[in-house]
């Protein structure tokens, strides 16, 4: 996961795009929503040390307990340049039917 510092000051363009809606809105899972409003709570939380909760949580917790499938997709502007749009990350399922699965 690469977290880089963003401009604070959005452009017109930018500001307009937020405005549209939310097409997924009635999605059960919001991810992408959860990683944002994870960040703006941990970094009041921890301070300087928000970015370890947040590795712990997404990087750790999800590959480990949870079985996490990316959504990708691309930005108009940037058409070459790959992002994840939102997770989805169900419980893995149980060993036997893990073993079904995989014709075990």
């Amino acid at each position: 996961m690469v977290i880089e510092a963003d401009d604070p000051n959005w452009s017109q363009s930018q500001l307009e795009t937020l405005s549209q809606g939310d097409l997924f809105a009635a999605a059960p899972e919001e991810a992408d929503w959860e990683m944002g409003q994870s960040w703006r709570s941990w970094r009041k939380t921890y301070g300087d040390q928000w970015e370890q909760k947040f590795r712990q949580r997404y990087e750790t917790e999800l590959i480990e307990q949870r079985d996490t499938h990316f959504y990708v997709g691309t930005i108009h502007q940037h058409p070459s340049a790959w992002i994840i749009v939102g997770l989805f990350y169900p419980p893995f399922p149980p060993d036997d039917e893990q073993a079904e699965m995989f014709g075990g």
